[in-house]
């Protein structure tokens, strides 16, 4: 089962309208600090279906999503907090060196 997807993800405003124009409102609300999120429900992400993500071929996929566990989207530096969570990880060590964060540029200088 998918742990990165327990806790629902934060959207951008177009990600956001692109989802709602294509789901409706039900499964993603806006904080009452102003950020639109996913809903989780049963303890997983609302769009998480037999352990897939019904976003992840979309255009709208969150872009928080997009770069875990490699990039942080919000910051848009190597995301620092345990990429572990991955269950891919557990299964395959390995994957955790096969892809160092390069950056925006991609490793490129300048």
């Amino acid at each position: 089962m998918s742990a990165c997807c327990a806790y629902g993800t934060t959207l951008s405003d177009r990600e956001a309208q692109a989802i709602r124009a294509r789901y409706g409102e039900d499964r993603i609300f806006q904080a009452r600090w102003g950020e639109w999120r996913t809903r989780v429900r049963g303890g997983r992400c609302a769009f998480l279906v037999n352990n897939s993500c019904e976003l992840y071929d979309q255009p709208y996929y969150p872009q928080v999503c997009r770069g875990f566990p490699w990039a942080d989207s919000e910051t848009g530096g190597p995301y620092e907090f345990d990429r572990t969570i991955c269950p891919e990880f557990e299964q395959r060590p390995e994957l955790v060196h096969i892809h160092p964060y390069r950056g925006r540029n991609g490793g490129r200088k300048g």
